[in-house]
């Protein structure tokens, strides 16, 4: 085995020298660990603890929704001698990486559930290539679990990389996470810790990702690879279940079709490995999650845990009752009602409510004519928590936009058609994560870079939500 890794990882180094040139190559990989108190870092955790564990195991595979819902110990008390490896961590990094790392220590008698999000990337073939590279700087040996057909985005990916590497070298700079997202959140069994006591979601819910049982959510290729990961879990004489992760069921879009019971239907046609429960019984009241919508707090984790343990347990046969104890759905704080923050663009905007809240709704005829402005803070004495996707797409005249700390979520394509937006400033925040965006926030503002104080960038270029676009933040 230790010959076989060798050889693949030469390799692997050839293909890297022959694509990329030797001096980038020796500089990316001189440089010392930049990421290593990160979120990120927890990968080679999980990747060790399931090589090195022996007996009996139950492996769960998917996301982040996976490494902030399942509690390991209380799965491990109802199913004697086994030990769970949980095996997922980050949806950037994507469901078919996260395959890929477990395929060469997985072993007969172990029980692994595939479990990714009810999201169109984690169900697809995505390969997160940038967040790879991070999520392994710590153990590059973990490249050669890498398949052939995504070495070209790994090699692509590089330059960028060991850019981000350098800069934070140079600066001193590198990145050391205080919030959940960080290495620390984790104890030694790659179970999170960290405390999430309740929902921190403006209205108990992430509006800019919405949940969708419509059969185009899984893709064909995906459904593809699962059919050929299946098949290799089996030649290894272990057992393949396809699982569900919590899901908030107030982001549960009904308008893009909430068909759960086809949704189902259409996993039993397209996978050759069992289905485990029904995904019925993980959606769940908003008083289960933490920051985002499959993300739980510490009661929604026991919940999903019993949820997933129950569903196992009938698969299996075991009749044992689940002794797993629910506490008590943790109440949603309330929202502060005063503001305190920059509102000189108030009559900029015009102004609706949503769930009893606030919501800016669109721009005046005033606001129209200008090329800069700060997003009001508050209005009618209450704070205002996001804007709608249609207040500033298509306007073609806005240069800069302002954001201030009570934006806690920005709709994809809310830029869209903002040609001249070239500025867009966010808060002075230490905790990024306070604002939730997805993968489609600049789509359609082509010449848009995100401005951030330089006391922040490390925190938002390594933003669970925000380090997709760290290639386009630019200190100030």
């Amino acid at each position: 085995m230790n010959v076989k890794r060798t050889v693949a990882a030469v390799i692997i180094t050839v293909i890297l020298i022959l694509s990329v040139p030797v001096t980038l190559i020796s500089f990316g990989l001189a440089l010392p660990p930049q990421y290593s108190a990160t979120y990120y870092a927890e990968l080679p955790e999980m990747v060790n603890r399931l090589k090195n564990t022996e007996g009996k195991r139950i492996v769960v595979v998917g996301g982040s929704a996976v490494a902030f819902g399942l509690r390991g110990d209380l799965m491990e008390s109802e199913f004697e001698g086994y030990t769970v490896c949980p095996f997922g961590l980050y949806g950037a990094i994507g469901t078919k990486a996260m395959m890929e790392f477990s395929k060469k220590h997985l072993r007969e008698g172990d029980i692994v559930i595939l479990a990714p999000e009810q999201l169109k990337q984690s169900q697809s073939t995505y390969f997160g290539s940038k967040y790879i590279w991070r999520a392994i700087e710590g153990d590059l040996s973990l490249i050669t679990s890498v398949s052939y057909s995504d070495m070209g985005g790994m090699v692509g990916a590089f330059a960028e990389y060991t850019a981000d590497r350098f800069k934070y070298w140079s600066g001193n700079s590198a990145p050391v996470p205080d919030g959940v997202y960080a290495r620390s959140s984790f104890d030694e069994n790659c179970m999170m810790v960290y405390d999430r006591p309740h929902n921190i979601m403006s209205g108990g819910c992430d509006v800019t990702a919405p949940i969708s049982y419509a059969k185009d959510v899984l893709s064909q290729d995906f459904a593809n690879y699962v059919n050929e990961y299946n098949a290799y879990v089996s030649s290894k004489g272990a057992k393949l279940y396809f699982g569900f992760t919590p899901v908030n069921a107030l982001a549960v879009d009904a308008e893009g079709g909430f068909e759960i019971d086809e949704y189902y239907e259409m996993l039993t046609e397209k996978l050759d490995c069992d289905i485990l429960g029904n995904p019925n019984d993980f959606v769940f009241e908003c008083e289960w999650f933490y920051d985002n919508n499959v993300h739980c707090n510490n009661a929604g984790a026991v919940l999903y845990t019993r949820n997933l343990v129950k569903a196992l347990k009938a698969e299996l046969e075991i009749t044992s009752p689940t002794q797993i104890t629910v506490p008590d759905k943790p109440p949603l704080p309330e929202d502060e009602t005063d503001g305190s923050g920059d509102d000189a663009f108030a009559d900029c905007f015009t102004y609706g409510e949503q769930n009893g809240r606030p919501i800016i709704t669109g721009l005046t005829e005033k606001g129209l004519t200008l090329k800069s402005v700060t997003v009001p803070y508050e209005y009618n004495g209450k704070k205002i928590t996001a804007f709608t996707a249609e207040t500033f797409a298509g306007n073609e005249n806005i240069e800069e936009i302002k954001l201030q700390t009570n934006i806690r979520s920005i709709s994809d394509g809310s830029f869209n058609g903002c040609n001249n937006l070239t500025r867009l400033y966010v808060a002075d925040n230490d905790n990024p994560s306070t604002c939730i965006v997805q993968g489609g926030l600049l789509n359609g503002a082509p010449k848009c870079r995100i401005y951030v104080k330089s006391a922040y960038l490390s925190k938002y270029a390594t933003d669970y939500f925000w380090a997709r676009f760290s290639s386009l933040m630019t200190a100030y």
